[in-house]
Order: structure tokens, then sequence, then C-alpha cells
């Protein structure tokens, strides 16, 4: 009897050991698959030492990032398969504390992206530029994209590309609130 226990066991002990290799393959070509689409994350810094440190306005960004606390600027180009698919994930809103600058060969095909992805909805408080014949990527040095440049106390600090939506969600900005006290009156 003990014998029987001890063998039945050893045998789903056993099962159990083959079920999670299992799985564990499972996960290995899931991730192998996921590289071969090329959907993994994986962001490149750029090296902006040449830009770094200065205000943004200098290179045709907007004088209202030249005094922002933190901000992301993601540069989109018409032509790139990565950028139709994050103008996709933006909605019915940006986030708050990202610009988005459009590069396109003509006006023409910058209202075709803008309208596809309602952008040109969105895009009423000024947050979302067309960069047409790449002004403003010329004049930063930039070649590629999609490329986020983050804004730090009205300068610009570092770069990095934006392979997918869940990566730029998390390099947004986000402020640190502080929790709700009571009242202080101020003054004596």
């Amino acid at each position: 009897m003990v014998t029987v226990a001890l063998i039945s066991v050893a045998v789903l002990a056993l099962l159990v050991f083959v079920l999670f290799g299992a799985l564990l393959e499972m996960y290995r070509d899931v991730r192998q698959l996921r590289d071969v689409a090329g959907i993994l994350d994986r962001p490149l810094n750029v090296d902006i030492s040449s830009v770094a440190g200065t205000k943004p306005s200098i290179y045709g960004l907007p004088q209202s990032l030249d005094s922002a606390p933190s901000a992301i600027v993601l540069f989109l180009s018409e032509r790139c398969g990565t950028c139709r698919s994050l103008a996709a994930g933006f909605g019915r809103t940006l986030p708050a504390g990202l610009w988005v600058i459009l590069e396109a060969s003509d006006p023409h095909s910058a209202a075709g992206f803008l309208d596809s992805y309602g952008l040109r909805d969105i895009s009423s408080d000024g947050r979302v530029i067309v960069d047409v014949a790449r002004g403003i990527a010329s004049r930063i040095g930039l070649d590629t994209t999609p490329v986020g440049f983050r804004v730090e106390n009205g300068l610009l600090v570092s770069a990095t590309t934006v392979p997918s939506s869940r990566y730029l969600t998390s390099i947004l900005p986000e402020p640190i609130r502080l929790k709700q006290t009571m009242t202080v009156s101020k003054g004596g």
C-alpha cells in the first residue's frame, strides 16, 4: 500500500516536471516568434550629445517646450510601419506630456496620415505638429523614426527609439502627486 502511494507520487511528480518543461519551452517559442515578428520591445538609446542641454525651440519645436518641466517629443514618419502602429494607439486624446512631430513629404500625405489615425481631431492644442520636408528633424540631426526625445526643465536631455505603444507608455512623464492632507492656511 505504501509502495503504491510512493509510486503514484513519483509518477505525479514526473508528470508535473514534464508539464512545467513543456510550458517553459512554449514560452521560449513565443519569445522567438515575437523576436522574428519584430514585436519585442528593444529600445535603443540615441546619441544626442550635439543637441543635449539645448532648448527645443532652437530646432523649430514649440516655444512652450522651453519651459516644460517634463515632456516626450515623439517623431513619427508617414512611411514607417511602427509609427503607424503608435499613431493608431493614441485613441481620442494624446497622453499628457506627449508632443508628436509627424515627418511628411508633403502637406497632402500629412493630411492623409492625420485623418487616418484621427490625429487632426486631437491636434487642436498644438501638440501634433507636421514637419513637412523634415525641417525640424534635419535641424536636430534626426534620420530615424520613431524616436522620443525627453525634455526636462525646458532642455533636451536624452532620446530613445520607441518600438511599441507599451514602451511609449512606460517613458511618458508621470507626475508624482502628493496625497491629500488637511488644509493649512498660509500666512500668519
